[in-house]
C-alpha cells in the first residue's frame, strides 16, 4: 500500500512541477525508495539522490569533451562504478553509470539531465514523507518472539537431558544431547537477525518512544542466552567426556543422577522464565521476574546438593574431579548468565528517556549493540 500511494502521489507531485510531460522517473524512485523501515527508506532515498546526481555530472562531464562510442560509455561506465564505491553507496552504485549512460545517449543535454534528477528528488522525497506518514512499523515483536523461542529450544534441550539423565544413560545419548546444545547455534542467528530488523526499525521512528528501551532489552537478553548456549553444550561436554573416560566412574550414580535431573530441570525453569522476563519488558506490562527468582532458587538449592553429593566417597579422587568440577562451574555461568538481580540492576542503569524527539540515543546506536555471532559457532 505505502509503495503504491508513494508511486501515484509521486507521479502527481512532479507533473506539474516538470517539463517532462509523462515524469515516471519520480514515482519510479519513489517505488525503489520506500521500505519496510522508515531508516531504511530515509537511506535509501539519500543514496538513490546521490547516485543520480553523481552519475548525471559524470556524463554532463565526459559529453562536453567526447563524443558518444563505444570506448567513451566504458570510461563512463568504469569511472561511474568507481565514484559509486568512493560514495558507499552500497545497493545503489548501479544507479551511477545508468544515469550516466541514460544521459550521455541524449548527448549530455542539460534538459534531460535536469529533469532526471529533479524527478529523482521529487520520487525521493515523496516515498520518505509517505514511508512517515502512513504507519512505520515497529519489529519489535517478532524479535521478542524470536528471543522467547531462543530461550524456548534452550529449555527444551536441558528437559531432554534432565528426563535421560535420571536413568543409566549412554555415551549416544551424550553425543545427541552435546549435538542439540550445538543446534542453538542456529536460533541464536535467527534471533539475531530478527534483532537488527527490529533496531532498523526504532531509527528515527516517531513510534519508538512507546518503547525506549526496546533496543537494549532484547540485545542484552539474547546475549545472556547466547552465553547460557554455550554453558549449556559445556554441561552436555562435561556428560560426554564423563562417559569417555577409563578406570573411573564412566557413569554417575543414581543418587547424582536423581540430583543433576532436578537441577537441570529448574534450570530450564529458570531459562525459559528468562526469555518470558525479556517479553515482558518488550511487549508485556512491564518486567514480570517472580518466577525466575523462584525458579533460580530452586535451583541453587539443587546446586548445593549435587556439589555436596560429588564431595562424597571416591568421587574426591583427582582423575574425577576434575569432571565435576568443570560440570558444576559450567551450570554456575549458566545460572549467573540468566540471573534475575543482574538483570534488574541492568534495567536500572538504562539512563531516563527522552522526553521528545524522533529518536533516542538507544535507537542509533545499532553498530554499538552488536556483537560478533560467529566465535560462538565456534565454540
Amino acid at each position: 500500500m505505502k509503495s503504491t500511494v508513494a508511486a501515484v502521489t509521486a507521479y502527481a507531485v512532479a507533473l506539474p512541477l516538470s517539463d517532462n510531460p509523462r515524469p515516471v522517473l519520480a514515482p519510479l524512485t519513489a517505488l525503489l525508495v520506500v521500505q519496510l523501515t522508515l531508516y531504511d527508506t530515509l537511506r535509501t532515498g539519500l543514496r538513490r539522490v546521490i547516485s543520480v546526481v553523481a552519475g548525471v555530472l559524470v556524463a554532463v562531464g565526459l559529453s562536453t569533451w567526447l563524443p558518444l562510442t563505444w570506448w567513451s560509455l566504458g570510461i563512463a561506465v568504469a569511472g561511474s562504478l568507481v565514484l559509486g564505491r568512493l560514495l558507499r553507496l552500497g545497493a545503489e552504485v548501479s544507479e551511477v553509470p545508468i544515469s550516466a549512460m541514460l544521459v550521455l545517449a541524449v548527448g549530455g543535454a542539460e534538459t534531460a539531465a535536469g529533469d532526471r534528477v529533479y524527478e529523482t528528488i521529487i520520487g525521493a522525497v515523496v516515498g520518505v514523507v509517505i514511508g512517515s506518514v502512513i504507519a512505520p512499523p515497529l519489529y519489535v515483536r517478532p524479535a521478542s518472539d524470536a528471543v522467547q523461542d531462543l530461550a524456548r529450544v534452550a529449555a527444551n534441550v536441558l528437559r531432554r537431558v534432565s528426563r535421560e539423565v535420571r536413568e543409566e544413560y549412554t555415551r549416544e545419548q551424550t553425543e545427541r544431547w552435546l549435538e542439540d546444545a550445538r543446534g542453538l547455534g542456529r536460533d541464536v542467528l535467527r534471533a539475531d537477525r530478527a534483532l537488527d530488523k527490529a533496531a532498523d526499525s526504532l531509527r528515527y521512528n516517531p513510534r519508538a518512544r512507546s518503547r525506549p528501551y526496546a533496543g537494549a532489552s532484547l540485545r542484552s537478553g539474547l546475549d545472556a542466552l547466547e552465553r547460557s548456549a554455550v554453558s549449556l553444550r559445556g554441561v552436555c561436554r562435561s556428560l560426554a567426556d564423563l562417559t569417555q573416560a577409563e578406570n573411573t566412574e564412566r557413569f554417575y550414580g543414581e543418587d547424582v543422577r536423581a540430583a543433576l535431573s532436578d537441577l537441570l530441570a529448574d534450570v530450564a525453569d529458570a531459562v525459559e522464565s528468562y526469555g518470558a522476563l525479556i517479553g515482558s519488558e518488550v511487549v508485556g506490562p512491564g518486567p514480570q521476574d517472580q518466577r525466575l527468582r523462584e525458579a533460580l532458587g530452586n535451583a541453587w538449592e539443587d546446586r548445593h546438593r549435587l556439589a555436596d553429593l560429588l564431595r562424597q566417597g571416591d568421587r574426591l579422587r583427582e582423575n574425577q574431579w576434575t569432571t565435576h568440577g568443570a560440570l558444576t562451574s559450567h551450570i554456575d555461568r549458566l545460572l549467573r548468565d540468566v540471573d534475575g538481580d543482574a538483570r534488574a540492576e541492568l534495567r536500572n542503569s538504562w539512563p531516563a528517556p527522552p522526553p521528545s524527539g524522533l529518536a533516542h540515543p538507544l535507537q542509533t546506536a545499532r553498530s554499538r549493540l552488536r556483537r560478533p555471532i560467529g566465535r560462538v559457532q565456534r565454540r
